[in-house]
């Protein structure tokens, strides 16, 4: 059973506007949808192919599949290599020492010295490409919040816009699309005297929805002919498992599998695998919270809330919270101990930029908090 829906019109809408070809022209484009939705397949499968179409040299880079490595060196590594292949196309050399030099501005560089101060720079390395294949570039990050948590990449960021700036003065040459699966840790590119690409907007990926719904069910049609479905209790299946189409069509197969139950019962099956899917995830958020101490939970609570978590108003409160009459606030040492735990387990339940920002790891654990908030069943039991 395929998985992938294409979604080539709303492709094309991107790729049009990281090229300034429309109304909406952006330079960068930066793009936000929960993980696990097809934000990374939406990507590789339908943006690339519409910018490749319409005269692209495409570099893709994900970040979230090394988390150990530097962002900085992934980013200046893509670059490198892609120039590194231009440069063997054009010589007829591609073979050539495997590809592992760069000649930038007439000296010749190892990729790994790309983007290091002693090297070349990044900037440089996207003009020399861009002489090379002379075509519009556009450089895609996948999951770009990553940079965020070091000063190195961040600097990058800085790089690609001074590179987007010079190579854009007379016609969009260069542009940006940078996706992320948690809106709050974007932003940081983007709001703020520190941001690289200030007063640039986040868009929200459109959740895959009813279009999505009519595939799988012209796909099920296909696979159990003779079988009736229900488009509406599909969909509210497929909501309940939080637009994530790998875990919808996983518990289809199961509904649907052979020795599963009646034919007139799959969508009961189904309904019983999306509120199971909730409540399991709902109880591993309530877990973790009831394992933390008192002092962790109310930070918790504020890192959900987008409140302070060291203000002194937050500072007393958890100090409170040892002693009800207490009048003096916590010490900053003893809190950033407390928030530190919380950052060094396994898996992390807070995430912390390079500037000192906080946010939950697992964005799904923001809507698990306002569901509850919603329904006054905050703080949980």
């Amino acid at each position: 059973m395929g998985l992938h829906f294409p979604r080539p019109k709303l492709a094309m809408d991107l790729a049009t506007a990281v090229l300034g070809r429309s109304l909406f022209s952006q330079p960068s484009l930066f793009l936000a949808a929960p993980r696990r939705t097809g934000k990374s397949e939406f990507i590789n499968r339908d943006v690339v192919p519409a910018l490749r179409e319409l005269g692209v040299c495409v570099i893709y880079v994900d970040l979230w599949k090394d988390q150990k490595a530097d962002p900085a060196e992934l980013v200046a590594h893509v670059v490198a290599k892609e120039l590194a292949v231009r440069q063997g196309v054009v010589a007829r050399a591609a073979a050539v020492i495997g590809l592992q030099k760069v000649c930038i501005q007439g000296v010749e560089f190892e990729l790994g010295a790309v983007g290091k101060a002693a090297g070349a720079a990044l900037s440089d390395a996207l003009h020399e490409l861009h002489r090379v294949v002379d075509m519009p570039i556009v450089l895609i990050i996948d999951e770009a919040q990553h940079v965020i948590a070091r000063d190195s990449a961040m600097a990058v960021m800085f790089a690609l816009k001074s590179a987007r700036d010079t190579l854009n003065v007379d016609g969009r040459k260069f542009g940006l699309i940078m996706s992320g699966s948690d809106r709050d840790k974007l932003l940081r590119l983007v709001t703020g005297n520190a941001a690289p690409f200030l007063g640039s907007d986040i868009t929200e990926l459109p959740l895959l929805d009813q279009e999505f719904v009519h595939h799988a069910a012209g796909l099920l049609a296909l696979e159990k002919p003779g079988w009736t479905f229900n488009n509406l209790r599909l969909h509210d299946a497929f909501v309940e498992f939080a637009h994530q189409p790998e875990f919808f069509f996983r518990a289809i197969q199961r509904a649907s599998a052979a020795f599963s139950g009646p034919p007139g019962e799959f969508h009961d099956r189904l309904d019983q695998a999306a509120a199971d899917y909730r409540t399991a995830r709902a109880a591993e958020y309530t877990a973790t919270y009831c394992a933390m101490t008192p002092i962790q939970q109310a930070m918790l609570a504020r890192v959900l809330q987008g409140a302070g978590v060291f203000t002194q108003d937050a500072l007393l409160e958890y100090a409170r919270l040892k002693d009800p009459a207490a009048n003096d606030p916590l010490s900053p040492g003893s809190a950033r101990d407390a928030m530190n735990k919380l950052r060094e387990q396994s898996p992390p339940v807070i995430w912390r930029s390079a500037h000192g920002e906080y946010a939950a790891e697992d964005s799904g654990m923001k809507s698990w908090y306002r569901d509850l908030a919603t329904r006054n069943g905050w703080p949980p039991a």
